[in-house]
């Protein structure tokens, strides 16, 4: 598990994430009219960063479920578009992570894809190949001593899940029985949800327990219907950026669909 820790200084008082997964570069059914403006979006409002989580490529091969004569694109071709597209908010990328597309190509040739894009964009600090756990502090508590809030966020591409909202919503939660966060961002499955739960945590210095709350999120993607999605029988799904949106003075996450 890669740990990352990013300090963005104690002026931030609300912080938005607005994770981006499943884009699918080379696909053409991506959306990148959609694309292009949530990357607008990020680069010009200060507080809005973004964690990225795999399948940003799709880099079909021959044995692949996807159709490597259906790319518009060559991995190759895929890498360069990525890095151009990133390149102006290289600044504002938390995370950035591979996905099950990505992996094609490292379990062929030993190539990572993503670390190869991290590289280029000067960004391998915060690349992680697969799940990742992020300290990212900012803002300044309103309570106890002076410090900036520290929010715990986790996540990883995501597998399985199957075909219900049931079963993706299980994998999603199920990220919480290895590791305790405030927010778990999962994608993979290309339908945005959200949940949230909570646990108790032992206080040793007071042998007591404080309870804590569990934020759950899962990503939407950048693909239009049709492909070998449409042909399996998946059912659409919305398209709509998810975001989360933190507090820099007090423990507060809300999820936005």
């Amino acid at each position: 598990m890669k740990i990352i820790n990013i300090n963005l200084g104690k002026d931030l008082k609300e912080l938005r994430i607005i994770p981006i997964s499943d884009v699918h570069i080379g696909d053409k059914l991506t959306n990148y009219k959609l694309l292009k403006e949530v990357l607008e979006t990020i680069k010009n409002t200060p507080n809005v960063y973004t964690i990225l989580n795999g399948d940003l490529c799709n880099t079909a091969l021959k044995n692949s479920k996807s159709d490597v004569y259906s790319d518009e694109l060559t991995p190759m071709e895929q890498i360069i578009k990525l890095v151009e597209i990133l390149e102006p908010i290289k600044d504002k990328i938390l995370v950035i992570g591979t996905g099950n597309h990505e992996d094609r190509i490292s379990k062929e040739t030993n190539i990572d894809v993503i670390r190869l894009v991290a590289r280029e964009l000067g960004i391998e600090d915060r690349y992680a190949d697969n799940w990742w756990y992020l300290f990212l502090r900012f803002g300044e508590k309103e309570y106890g001593r002076k410090a900036p809030m520290c929010y715990q966020i986790t996540g990883y591409h995501g597998s399985g899940g199957g075909r219900k909202t049931g079963g993706k919503a299980n994998r999603l939660e199920e990220m919480s029985q290895t590791v305790i966060a405030d927010l778990y961002i999962m994608g993979h499955t290309h339908k945005p949800l959200s949940t949230k739960g909570a646990i108790y945590l032992p206080d040793y210095a007071n042998n007591s327990l404080n309870k804590k709350q569990l934020y759950y999120l899962m990503t939407n993607s950048f693909l239009d219907y049709g492909g070998y999605g449409e042909k399996l029988g998946f059912t659409p799904t919305d398209n709509t950026p998810t975001e989360a949106i933190l507090d820099g003075t007090k423990r507060k996450i809300k999820v936005i669909l």
